[in-house]
């Protein structure tokens, strides 16, 4: 800043405002410089967005705190790559060790203000120090990361990434997108649990950072099998009264944070394994708020409204309720919320599918005769 001719404290440092100045020191040209910097692109707040090298990040994604660093990386070239940066980026996948934030000498943690790139304050060549073999699920989540900042990760990566048969969708993700469902991943807790409001990342604490990597692993291998387990045995045992299970209470945060801030068009492959997972193991009722799901999951569920089964069975609405009072149709009575004062009767799907049929069986039989 003193040999561009700047003073003051450097969080009032725009590149945008003073391209050509800190070019010239750098020995760039003011487009080399302003590719390489994170400015704003648009956003506020929370929702500030930053340029990384030609894709668009959420500026909470970085961490400018405390830097990590790979010493292998380091020993084979003395250059800081851009993807350690983020603050979800805790292993090197073509070394497959963890990153490391903390002079092996004087035990202090990293900071931006060094001697040299390879070099900490107290003047160790951080080429010497040793890093920790990272765990491999933490190994394959971060080689996605850095496929998708622009790395070539190699044959012998895509093998092993290959063989966690994530969705095939994963790959073809940008930056910004696969670093948001990362995080939405904090979502599936400890012990089975979806927590119900997303936690603050810690983006300078290596130890999440780690732990959201391999959550992320699990939870995509294979896919969709372990997320369709967890969503399994999130619903209450022996949950036998569809009317008692309330899915706002169960899936609610989950649901709306699915359908608000990860987009069909980008995450059409967790949006269909959620609603598969609805339509096969949710046996409750889905009402006129969940109005996010696809006119296919509603036609698919275990339950319709009694308007809906007097359209499909062609009759009217009298008929389906002394149907289901007769136990012919399975169905059930339900005081709607909040005070109580209205019934609605829903029927089961597939008991009212088996009814047409022997319905239209015996009409057919009296049209033969």
């Amino acid at each position: 800043m003193d040999l561009a001719g700047f003073s003051g404290p450097s969080a009032a440092l725009d590149p945008e405002n003073h391209v050509r100045p800190l070019a010239r020191v750098l020995r760039l040209e003011p487009e080399e410089w302003l590719a390489m910097s994170y400015r704003p692109v648009k956003g506020t707040g929370r929702f500030a967005q930053r340029a990384f090298y030609g894709q668009t990040v959420r500026a909470d994604q970085f961490n400018y705190r405390r830097p990590r660093i790979c010493p292998q990386c380091l020993g084979q070239r003395p250059v800081w790559w851009a993807v350690w940066d983020l603050g979800l980026v805790a292993a090197c996948p073509f070394h497959r060790r963890l990153l490391v934030n903390q002079c092996p000498a004087c035990g202090k943690k990293l900071v931006w203000r060094r001697p040299a790139v390879e070099r900490c304050r107290c003047g160790t060549d951080l080429r010497t120090a040793t890093a920790e073999v990272a765990n491999a699920d933490l190994v394959a989540m971060n080689a996605v990361i850095y496929r998708a900042a622009g790395f070539s990760l190699g044959a012998a990566v895509e093998l092993q990434l290959a063989a966690y048969h994530f969705p095939p969708e994963l790959g073809r993700l940008a930056l910004g997108p696969l670093l948001r469902l990362i995080r939405f991943v904090e979502f599936i807790g400890e012990k089975d649990r979806l927590r119900r409001k997303q936690r603050s990342f810690p983006r300078t604490d290596l130890t999440t950072t780690v732990q959201a990597g391999q959550a992320t692993t699990s939870a995509l291998r294979d896919w969709p099998r372990p997320l369709r387990e967890v969503l399994r045995r999130m619903l209450p045992p022996g949950a036998d009264n569809p009317a008692a299970l309330k899915f706002s209470k169960i899936f609610g945060n989950f649901y709306r944070h699915l359908f608000r801030v990860l987009p069909r068009n980008e995450f059409g492959f967790l949006h269909d394994a959620f609603e598969e997972f609805v339509t096969e193991d949710w046996k409750g009722l889905i009402r006129g708020q969940h109005r996010y799901f696809t006119a296919a999951t509603r036609r698919n569920s275990h339950w319709m409204t009694a308007s809906e089964a007097r359209r499909m069975a062609r009759t009217s609405d009298e008929r389906i309720l002394d149907l289901v009072r007769l136990e012919e149709i399975e169905g059930i009575f339900v005081r709607t919320p909040p005070d109580g004062s209205r019934t609605e009767c829903w029927i089961r799907r597939q008991s009212l599918k088996q009814w047409i049929a022997n319905r239209d069986a015996e009409l057919t039989l009296h049209v033969a005769t």
